[in-house]
């Protein structure tokens, strides 16, 4: 499996979620195959007979949007995703709400559900990694942004990555840290002034 990156959210109705996703391919031809392929809902992987019990538990399909409220949903059910390519290092992107293969979808809820409830930093925000051994390992950068409309006016969010290679991906900590920081920064920053101009309009 290659990594998986996400942002996932808490969401006061529902609970931890995943609101986008990334998937890097190195074939374009196998990524435009999964993009032209069935919903997740109605896929299914192809497992010898010994793998089904195994993978039993994450055959869970994603829930739907109509299943969802306007926090924890990025784009409908019959939204194609996005695909974007480089062409230099021959690898293909897909982004969508949910990972395009159903046995990925429950590693990375179980991961999506971690990263917000319990492996967190002291004051709930900065970069952690955890995972075992055997299994999947993923980095976890944990924030908030301001809201208006949330409960105590602040939204707990998560960037996660996702991969079975441990090593790797504590190797790729310097560099995960200091990227993931600055979209932070910047998530914070717009969030700020939206609240900002929110608080002022109702004052007024």
């Amino acid at each position: 499996m290659n990594a998986i990156i996400a942002l996932c959210h808490f969401c006061e109705g529902h609970g931890p979620c995943i609101l986008f996703c990334t998937q890097a391919f190195h074939s374009a031809h196998d990524a435009q195959l999964l993009m032209d392929s069935a919903p997740p809902d109605k896929r299914l992987p192809h497992t010898s007979q010994g793998e089904e019990s195994s993978l039993e538990s994450l055959m869970q399909p994603p829930p739907k949007s109509s299943d969802q409220c306007e926090a924890c949903r990025s784009v409908t059910d019959d939204h194609p995703g996005f695909m974007s390519h480089d062409t230099k290092a021959q690898i293909s992107y897909i982004s969508g709400q949910y990972p395009e293969q159903p046995q990925l979808y429950g590693i990375l809820r179980h991961a999506c559900v971690r990263s917000l409830n319990c492996e967190v930093c002291p004051g709930r925000e900065g970069p952690i990694v955890f995972g075992e051994e055997g299994g999947c390992h993923t980095f976890s950068y944990t924030f908030n942004l301001q809201d208006s409309q949330a409960r105590g006016f602040s939204r707990l969010y998560s960037f996660i990555v996702v991969m079975m290679d441990r090593v790797f991906l504590i190797n790729l900590w310097p560099f995960l840290v200091k990227h993931f920081r600055t979209l932070i920064d910047e998530l914070k920053s717009k969030a700020e002034a939206v609240f900002t101009r929110e608080q002022d309009e109702l004052k007024n």
